[in-house]
């Protein structure tokens, strides 16, 4: 990644990018999302290199997202440039063929099939963006730590869904697949990806109100495999973050008991797409129970544990293995993902545990 960082003494991304703004009164040109032109960090999609290593934040954002579309892939500690991520760099923008591109990337990646499930399931037009969800389940459990109860921070907090959100509905609206209610005067629905660029390139995207275009029919076919699910250490959020607003104890308990969660989580995505291929459904009364035969990989408050896995189930719609619930607790997975994707540093003794439970 520091290779993609901006460094101004080489061929950087301000040789590529269309954006910047030229100031030529002192004879430069620099990133518009930077409020200062002279920022040393150059670039709001990736930083500097003269910037400390705590500031990589953006450079794996745009990482984690490009590999998410399919553009890159990882090997070892390198990227990589895929077939799909040339296709993407070498096209022109304002051609019909990016809408295709733009199109079946951002439906390889498990999160935006889930945020597409979850318009689908609203049933009704339009939306706002409240109704959404794009953050981990918050099972809100609790353990006695240092004298106290502790509740264990396994969910996503609001400033981090509000980010991560936009930067899914910018994806959904380039695509052509929803459009701000706002906007659908200029919509062109031959090329939404030019109509909406505009509003898309804002420093700030604050419209909540969605009109639903298209929700492709592929997805439900029965037949439909998410390719970037979320792997193995991806399945918990960045504990930490926790170090601030004397969170202390929270962060060195749920840090503790971190692998469990990726445990248990990668076992509801593990099962339910065993279910897939098998054409079959899955009781969670009888997940529950398999867990709690095997306590010391999954379970950490007991008594609460089914209530636990009510919440914990939904890991699965937010990386693309979507289903539905039928009577009380059968579910019935509607999408596969990419096993080998899922299961990357997932520890095989835990795989070996789960190629246990019985369908």
């Amino acid at each position: 990644m520091s290779d993609i960082k901006y460094d101004s003494e080489s061929i950087n991304i301000h040789s590529f990018c269309d954006l910047l703004i030229e100031n030529n009164a002192v004879n430069i040109r620099y990133c518009r999302y930077k409020e200062n032109p002279f920022n040393t960090s150059g670039c709001s999609l990736t930083n500097g290199i003269s910037d400390d290593t705590t500031k990589s934040k953006e450079v794996s954002n745009t990482v984690n997202s490009l590999h998410a579309l399919g553009f890159l892939k990882r090997s070892g500690n390198n990227l990589l440039l895929t077939e799909n991520g040339c296709d993407f760099s070498n096209t022109d923008f304002n051609s019909t063929e990016m809408l295709d591109i733009i199109r079946k990337a951002v439906l390889k990646y498990g999160l935006f099939i889930g945020v597409l499930y979850q318009i689908h399931c609203l049933g009704k037009d339009t939306f706002d963006t409240s109704e959404i969800n794009v953050g981990y389940p918050k099972a809100n459990e609790k353990l006695l730590y240092n004298g106290s109860y502790v509740t264990i921070s396994s969910g996503s907090e609001d400033d981090s869904n509000t980010r991560t959100k936009s930067c899914i509905l910018a994806w959904a609206t380039t695509a052509g697949f929803i459009y701000p209610i706002p906007l659908l005067g200029d919509l062109n629905t031959n090329n939404p990806h030019i109509s909406s660029s505009d509003y898309i390139l804002q420093s700030s995207r604050n419209l909540r109100k969605y009109k639903v275009l298209e929700i492709p029919n592929k997805i439900f076919s029965g037949e439909f495999i998410t390719e970037k699910p979320f792997d193995y250490k991806n399945l918990t959020k960045n504990i930490g973050a926790l170090r601030e607003n004397n969170q202390q104890s929270i962060r060195e308990l749920t840090m503790q008991v971190e692998p469990k969660i990726q445990n248990r989580r990668f076992a509801v995505l593990y099962i339910l797409n065993k279910a897939f291929n098998q054409q079959t459904s899955i009781s969670l009364n009888t997940l529950v129970s398999f867990m709690l035969h095997h306590e010391a990989y999954f379970v950490i408050e007991k008594e609460r544990m089914y209530h636990t896995m009510c919440e914990e189930i939904n890991i699965a719609i937010i990386s693309g293995l979507l289903f539905e619930i039928k009577e009380s607790d059968i579910i019935h997975p509607l999408t596969g993902v990419n096993i080998n994707e899922l299961s990357l540093n997932a520890p095989n003794e835990l795989v070996n545990i789960l190629d246990t439970f019985i369908l």
